[in-house]
């Protein structure tokens, strides 16, 4: 069997000298050389009890799912009283748990 040769042709890999060369006739980059604010201090590491002591909000996350009509009927009611579709389920929620004592 005949062996196929390539028809690609790479280009040699241009001198290390001419590459120096080259980027000596370039100059140096104006971008490079612009004063830059000073990098703040890094931060204290966070630790768990660091969480604890900020408190969160929300700290439990809770997903449902819902019908498309339902889902419609939550979106626009978000949209026309301007509040956040989770604010209205969370109000919800705490609505049914009112009415049975918890």
């Amino acid at each position: 069997m005949v062996e196929k040769k390539s028809r690609i042709t790479r280009k040699p890999a241009p001198k290390p000298e001419a590459v120096e060369g080259f980027l000596e006739q370039l100059g140096t980059d104006p971008e490079s050389t612009r004063l830059t604010a000073p990098t703040p201090p890094p931060a204290a590491p966070v630790t768990p009890q660091d969480d604890k002591d900020k408190g969160k909000a929300f700290p439990h996350r809770l997903s449902a799912d819902f019908t498309t009509d339902q889902y419609k009927r939550l979106k626009r009611a978000g949209f026309e009283t301007d509040q956040p579709m989770t604010t209205i389920v969370r109000e919800a929620v705490e609505d049914w748990l009112k009415a049975r004592g918890y």
